[in-house]
C-alpha cells in the first residue's frame, strides 16, 4: 500500500471510458467528517477502524496473529494533530478470512493522485511584455514556455488496486482583467525580429485602455487546465475514467493599454 510516482509522461493508447462523472464525491472521510486523504504511505483509509491499514507479514504463531493460523494481519495507523504537533498510535489487527479492509473506488484512488502532480503553475509570458506597454486595438502575444505543456503521470497503488493517472494539458484560460481567452496549446513564443506578418496561435486585443484599472494596469491570470483520465489494474471495480478538467494554480501578470494619440501635421 503505497504511492509511487514514476516521474514518465505518457499518454493513453485509447480513450478512456468515463465512468465517474465529474464532480463525484472522490473523498475519503473520518467518522466526524473531517477530510482525509484516501491513500497514505501507511495504508488504505480503512473507515471501520478509522486507520490507515496495510498488511503485516508476520510469521506463524507471532503474537499479533492472536493465537489464530488463518485469516489476515493488518497494521492500523491513526494520526491526531494538536498544539503544533501530530502523534501516531499504530496497532496490529487480526482479521477473519475476507475481512481485509476495502480499497477506496479507482476514482477516489486517482483523485488522491492528482492532489500529489505538480500540475504547472503558468508562467506568463507576453509580447510585450511588462513593464512596457501595449495600445487599443493591437493583438498582443499570449503564451507559455513549452516545457509547462507536458503530459504528467502518476500511479497509486492500494493493496491489490493500481490506478495509473495521466493528465494532459488541454487549454489555458487568460483573464486578460476586461475579459477572458480560451487557448488551446501552450501559444506561439514572440522573437525579436518577427515582421508584422507574424501570427499566433493565442492572442488578444484590448478595447479600452487601462488607465482607470488600479495602478493603471490590468490584472492577468493564467490557469493552464488539464485533461485527467486514469486507468486501474488488479482488483478493480471499474477498469477505467476520468475526472475531466483539472485547473493547475494560476499564474499572475500585467498589462498596462494605452490609446494612440493621433498627431495631425498641417
Amino acid at each position: 500500500m503505497t504511492a509511487s510516482d514514476p516521474g514518465s509522461p505518457g499518454v493513453p493508447a485509447h480513450p478512456p471510458v468515463t465512468s465517474d462523472p465529474p464532480g463525484a464525491p472522490v473523498v475519503c472521510m473520518k467518522s466526524d467528517g473531517t477530510q482525509v486523504p484516501c491513500v497514505t504511505s501507511d495504508g488504505t483509509w480503512w473507515p471501520g477502524s478509522q486507520c490507515y491499514a496495510k498488511p503485516i507479514d508476520a510469521p506463524p504463531g507471532d503474537p499479533a496473529w492472536q493465537g489464530h493460523s488463518d485469516g489476515s494481519l493488518w497494521q492500523c495507523t491513526s494520526c491526531e494533530i494538536g498544539a503544533g504537533t501530530t502523534t501516531c498510535h499504530t496497532t496490529a489487527l487480526w482479521m477473519p478470512p475476507g475481512g481485509a479492509p476495502t480499497p477506496p473506488a479507482p476514482g477516489r484512488l486517482a483523485a488522491d493522485a492528482v492532489r500529489r502532480m505538480s500540475l504547472a503553475k503558468a508562467d506568463i509570458r507576453t509580447a510585450p511584455a511588462a513593464p512596457d506597454h501595449t495600445y487599443i486595438g493591437v493583438e498582443n502575444w499570449l503564451w507559455v514556455p513549452v516545457s509547462q505543456w507536458a503530459t504528467l503521470s502518476r500511479r497509486v497503488t492500494a493493496g491489490a488496486t493500481t490506478v495509473t493517472v495521466i493528465a494532459a494539458p488541454s487549454q489555458v484560460v487568460w483573464d486578460m482583467g476586461s475579459s477572458s481567452e480560451t487557448c488551446y496549446s501552450a501559444g506561439s513564443p514572440w522573437l525579436r525580429g518577427m515582421t508584422d506578418a507574424a501570427t499566433t496561435s493565442c492572442g488578444y486585443t484590448y478595447e479600452h485602455a487601462s488607465e482607470s484599472q488600479p495602478d493603471g494596469v490590468y490584472g492577468i491570470t493564467a490557469t493552464i487546465r488539464y485533461q485527467v483520465d486514469w486507468t486501474c489494474r488488479g482488483t478493480c471495480t471499474t477498469a477505467a475514467g476520468s475526472l475531466g478538467l483539472v485547473d493547475a494554480p494560476a499564474g499572475v501578470g500585467t498589462m498596462r493599454v494605452f490609446q494612440r494619440q493621433t498627431v495631425v501635421i498641417r
